[in-house]
């Protein structure tokens, strides 16, 4: 992992000061010459600890480059103590070991060391490092502004009553470095907690509207403000009852009036230093927890716009970010997809990120994360106008092969980002991208399984298609078979039986054609606005003479004239004429059959009921599957080949209307079909 340092110059000078540090003097020798090839560098070459601190005391190096293993002092010493140089630490450091000890690399990590390097290593490759370095250095538009000269003021709320004590409390903190809020009455105080936050309230115990205890006890059960140090200023010497009932409520401390002022200061510092250390604690709890729960999370996610939302939006919550962003990339390093998300009110474009190919190259060579401490200071970050980033944390998205993508977080804070923040979100990018080399796996088998259903699909038309006309054929012979001559009873059932047989057999494979068709899409006959009124008189009249075969009732009821339909007109047929085909078949003779037509807001509502055998429940949910047929009772003797459901179903979706059905065994069955009307609507 690699914590981008401070990239300017740590002098006014723009020569870049390089210490070479090797116990092994022809080492320094040769790599102090090549290094002084460069442009404008000083090349400082020393042989152990001690002699270079002596040769650099008087003003900081840039670039530290030194050997692990010395007499004296060891290459980690070294570096220790660069750090707290006066002039200030070296904006680049590189360890050289022989030996990749255990527990190195961490440490390397805690002392921000740029690269640990595994002898032997080449001059021409730190040569190489080096000039990256320079550039990098060089590049600096601005200095870097030190982070503890930016250090954050404690805000304190002042709670009291008396407008002297106040502004006599209000003038200590002020002097002392802290941004003060004040508050008159236990009301105030609550709201003024509620909107401020305060790092510490300073409390009076005998305040108007609320005394101290009670607005103790109410901060005390605010979730958002319980974790707030209270110390408890009081004129009047509390008894130990009251003391214990302040303890009780959550108090961190007492101080009486008149306080001394050193005193107050002190306790202050001191519960501050504690809140700091709590809220670092539950920071890190935090963060820690959100490791398990969005791998959760992303386990379970089959798009990526969803993995990137959940990835964002967790990850730049719990570390504190103002933005995110997730680019996927192909193989050049150029970006095909980006996402983004703004948890506080910056106003960063999608566009304005540009991906520096400076820092894609940095992440392929070393497949790991990036610290990037000034981005106003870095050729890894491309600076737009009122752009607010200051640091940048980025984590790459490695599949089993190729880099997928990079997962950014940026802050308005320089140096925000620390190392435990860059292996944390390694750790969640390594899971995203498993996450999402998943979800390219299902989409590929989707995309496969389309590929797969659309070929038979296909085949089951040219199949049905080349079928159909060799049934029509067999079905012509045996009408001219009757017209031959007169037959025998014998003959008259074989031909009755061909004929039954090529029927039932053209039925299937015209079905058949007809839902590959609607699969493959094929079937786009002229949309217009259809009357479902007049479809529905046209049906019933067809079937009029086979339900009164059957002594059965066959009836429309309906308060409309007209309704229509946007839609293919004879595929609307096709669903009423297997709706109410199926209701004569599957109804005993003198049964009834009723077509209910109701009007419903933006829609049209079409019910087709029987008295019937009715449909068993556990038949239900299988009813509208394709080749699915109840078997049971009554109704194993009826034919049929299961498909007309499954057509009016396809047909019904496509149209975009649903379908459902209401069954009960002996008692008949409800089948209903929901259609969105067409502009023209008559009562």
């Amino acid at each position: 992992m690699v914590g981008m340092s401070k990239n300017n110059l740590s002098h006014n000078s723009d020569v870049v000061r390089i210490l070479i540090v090797d116990d092994h003097p022809s080492t320094a020798t040769t790599l102090a010459r090549a290094l002084s090839q460069l442009n404008s560098v000083e090349v400082i070459s020393a042989t152990n600890g001690n002699e270079a601190l002596e040769k650099v005391k008087d003003q900081a190096v840039d670039i530290l480059i030194t050997d692990m293993i010395m007499p004296e002092m060891t290459g980690l010493e070294l570096i220790e103590k660069l750090r707290d140089h006066p002039a200030g630490k070296p904006s680049r450091t590189y360890l050289v070991t022989a030996y990749d000890v255990p527990g190195l690399k961490v440490t390397a990590q805690r002392l921000k060391v740029n690269e640990v390097l595994i002898k032997p290593v080449r001059p021409e490759r730190i040569y190489q490092i080096i000039l990256r370095d320079i550039e990098d250095l060089k590049h600096a538009t601005q200095p870097y502004k030190n982070v503890e000269a930016e250090k954050r003021k404690f805000k304190i709320l002042v709670a009291d009553d008396r407008p002297d004590n106040v502004t006599l409390l209000v003038r200590y903190l002020e002097y002392e470095g802290y941004q003060p809020v004040t508050a008159y009455d236990g009301e105030e105080v609550l709201n003024k907690a509620q909107d401020e936050m305060p790092d510490l309230i300073l409390l009076d115990v005998n305040m108007p509207k609320k005394d101290g205890f009670a607005v103790l006890a109410e901060v005390r059960a605010n979730e958002h403000l319980k974790h707030i140090p209270i110390i408890i200023l009081t004129a009047a010497r509390l008894d130990s009852a009251d003391v214990q009932e302040g303890l009780n409520l959550g108090a961190d401390d007492y101080i009486m009036k008149p306080f001394d002022r050193r005193e107050l200061m002190a306790r202050i510092r001191a519960k501050l230093r504690v809140k700091e250390a709590e809220d670092a604690t539950r920071r890190r709890n935090r963060e820690l927890s959100l490791l398990p729960e969005i791998g959760k999370e992303l386990s379970a996610r089959t798009d990526l716009t969803d993995i990137a939302t959940i990835l964002l939006k967790r990850t730049a919550e719990t570390l504190g970010a103002f933005e995110g962003h997730m680019v996927m990339l192909d193989a050049s390093g150029a970006i095909t997809d980006n996402f983004k998300i703004t948890v506080s009110d910056a106003t960063l474009d999608v566009g304005q990120l540009d991906l520096q190919e400076s820092l894609f190259n940095y992440i392929l060579e070393t497949r790991q994360g990036v610290i990037i401490e000034n981005a106003t200071a870095t050729k890894f970050w491309k600076a737009v106008e009122n752009d607010p980033t200051r640091s940048v944390i980025v984590a790459p998205l490695f599949g089993r092969r190729d880099l997928l993508g990079l997962l950014f977080l940026t802050h308005e804070q320089a140096d925000y980002f620390t190392l435990d923040h860059v292996l944390l979100l390694q750790a969640i990018a390594s899971q995203a991208a498993i996450a999402i080399e998943n979800v390219r796996l299902y989409q590929n088998a989707t995309e496969e399984q389309k590929q797969i259903e659309k070929i038979k699909n296909e085949f089951i038309a040219t199949a049905s298609h080349d079928l159909k006309n060799p049934i029509m054929s067999i079905s012509g012979f045996s009408t001219l078979l009757t017209k031959a001559g007169p037959l025998n009873a014998q003959q008259e059932e074989f031909v009755g039986r061909i004929q039954h047989s090529t029927k039932n057999m053209l039925e299937l494979v015209q079905n058949m054609l007809q839902l590959t068709e609607i699969d493959l899409q094929k079937m786009n006959g002229s949309q217009t606005d259809v009357d479902v009124i007049a479809v529905l008189k046209e049906i019933i009249n067809e079937y009029e003479i086979q339900a009164q075969q059957k002594e059965q009732i066959l009836a429309l009821e309906t308060s409309v004239t007209e309704v229509f339909v946007h839609g293919d007109g004879l595929q609307l047929k096709q669903v009423f004429r297997n709706l109410i085909g199926n209701a004569i078949k599957y109804t005993p003779a003198g049964g009834k059959i009723n077509v209910l037509v109701k009007l419903l807001q933006g829609a049209v509502k079409i019910q087709v009921q029987d008295t019937g055998y009715g449909i068993p429940a556990a038949d239900l949910p299988h009813i509208f599957d394709r080749f699915y047929r109840v078997r049971s009772g009554k109704t194993s003797e009826i034919e049929g080949n299961g498909l007309g459901l499954a057509i009016v179903k396809s047909i019904v979706e496509k149209h975009k209307g649903e379908v459902y059905v209401q069954s009960k065994p002996s008692e008949g069955t409800v089948f209903t079909v929901d259609f969105p009307l067409a502009t023209q609507i008559a009562l």
